[in-house]
């Protein structure tokens, strides 16, 4: 078995990493750490999940001795102080905030803080599993992507690859639900605010800009720019991203559909869908369903992509390149369907 902690278990994110650690064959939780809630039992936490006796600690760096992978389920900011005190630490590293995604200046600039040492984040891999497997295979630091990061990445790379779009012609519009934004409560999560309600937000500002823009040169090698916008809908969670592009190509539809299908056609975790894109069908589970369309009129393509933000996008995620790391089937644990309704 697999020893695995996991630092903010109290979160929306540290939760589904609980959920999902305790269906895998391979994974075990022996460790839970949160600075706010030491000292209270899961069962306390999570009376309706079968998690155990185990006891949440404070965060001490020698007890993770004993540990194979620590998660790090902690918000942007809070993550950067627990990976100064891991330097000792033998184990593999999973950081699903974004403090590990980008360089220093960069992430001072989109998030505001202090970033972590130079030399740590240039030792992260980036998680993107479909496209980063074979540095996965062997990373001790692993940046878990940015959920919008993930949804839009995935549905724009295999266009860009082969310089099938323009890179400076990428518009993006894309929604999630209120899980995306964390469990700390805001105005703009508060029930009588979110809910019958869609809000804009992060106009022009978000951090998974930068994160895009970066995944798309380090798979590519071509420098795109992405205008995105973010809508926080009022639902649990899912993310629908639309992406405009404009085609360097003729092609027709049908083609554009197969181009699609043969990039990601090994892939377990990404599905080629036609019809219309809904996000009921990837909400509660790790899938990526993806779906490209030609408008005739205008010459241009819309590529849709939707995830589950807590599973492909945060923690399913997270599984997947843990699977990837100690050489388990990628899909071990990951095989719960979407459940729609």
């Amino acid at each position: 078995m697999i020893t695995c902690g996991i630092v903010g278990v109290t979160g929306y994110a540290g939760m589904e990493l609980l959920k999902l650690i305790s269906a895998h064959p391979r994974l075990q939780v022996t460790c839970v750490m949160s600075d706010s809630s030491a000292g209270l039992r899961l069962s306390d936490l999570y009376p309706w999940m079968e998690t155990g006796a185990l006891t949440l600690e404070p965060f001490k760096p020698e007890k993770l001795n004993q540990l194979d992978v620590l998660f790090l389920a902690t918000p942007s900011g809070v993550s950067a102080r627990y990976i100064e005190q891991l330097d000792a630490f033998e184990g593999v590293v999973v950081d699903l905030s974004g403090d590990l995604r980008l360089t220093g200046e960069v992430y001072a600039t989109w998030y505001g803080k202090a970033p972590v040492h130079a030399d740590t984040q240039a030792k992260a891999v980036y998680g993107l599993t479909e496209w980063n497997r074979e540095s996965v295979r062997t990373a001790r630091w692993i940046s878990n992507p940015g959920c919008y990061a993930t949804a839009v990445s995935l549905g724009l790379l295999p266009f860009l690859t082969d310089g099938l779009i323009e890179p400076d012609e990428v518009i993006v519009s894309a929604c999630s639900g209120i899980t995306g934004a964390g469990k700390a409560l805001s105005t703009k999560t508060h029930h009588a605010r979110s809910n019958e309600n869609v809000q804009l937000y992060k106009i022009h500002t978000h951090q998974h800009i930068p994160e895009i823009e970066q995944t798309i040169h380090q798979m590519t090698g071509v420098e795109a720019t992405v205008s995105l916008s973010t809508h926080l809908l009022p639902i649990n969670r899912g993310i629908m991203a639309t992406m405009h592009v404009v085609p360097t190509i003729d092609q027709t539809e049908t083609e554009w559909i197969d181009l699609l299908s043969r990039a990601y056609r090994q892939e377990p975790f990404i599905r080629v869908q036609q019809g219309e894109p809904e996000i009921r069908t990837a909400v509660g589970s790790n899938y990526c369903d993806l779906w490209v369309y030609k408008d005739d009129r205008t010459g241009r393509l819309t590529i849709v992509s939707v995830i589950d933000n807590m599973q492909k996008g945060a923690a399913g995620q997270a599984i997947q390149n843990v699977n990837v790391r100690f050489g388990f089937n990628e899909a071990l644990g990951l095989s719960t369907q979407p459940q729609y309704i």
